[in-house]
């Protein structure tokens, strides 16, 4: 469940599937499980560097004309995805019926 009102940088996300799960603890940091009948595995990576490595030296960066984002977490083409699947989720969730999406304008 997406959240702008935490007080401090929170990035953990769980991720739960049929054969497994994967919890992003935080930018590094990755637990994972994949089998009944093996333990979590904890994985580490590099931190990300300049400008991916915060959200306003990202912005900074798109500002400035240095990145010109498509297709990622900030693009207005993924918002406009996601808006479309609210849409539709709000929509389904009134009239008990299911709402097909349609590929957004480009």
């Amino acid at each position: 469940m997406p959240s702008w009102n935490w007080t401090f940088a929170r990035k953990d996300t769980e991720v739960y599937g049929t054969l497994g799960y994967a919890i992003a603890v935080n930018p590094t940091q990755v637990r994972a499980r994949f089998s009944e009948k093996t333990p979590e595995e904890t994985t580490t990576s590099a931190p990300l560097t300049a400008p991916e490595d915060s959200s306003l030296h990202y912005l900074a960066a798109v500002v400035r004309g240095e990145l010109k984002p498509r297709g990622d977490l900030t693009a207005l083409d993924t918002n406009m995805v996601v808006m479309q699947i609210l849409d539709a989720a709000r929509e389904s969730a009134r009239t008990g019926k299911t709402v097909e999406l349609k590929p957004p304008p480009q």
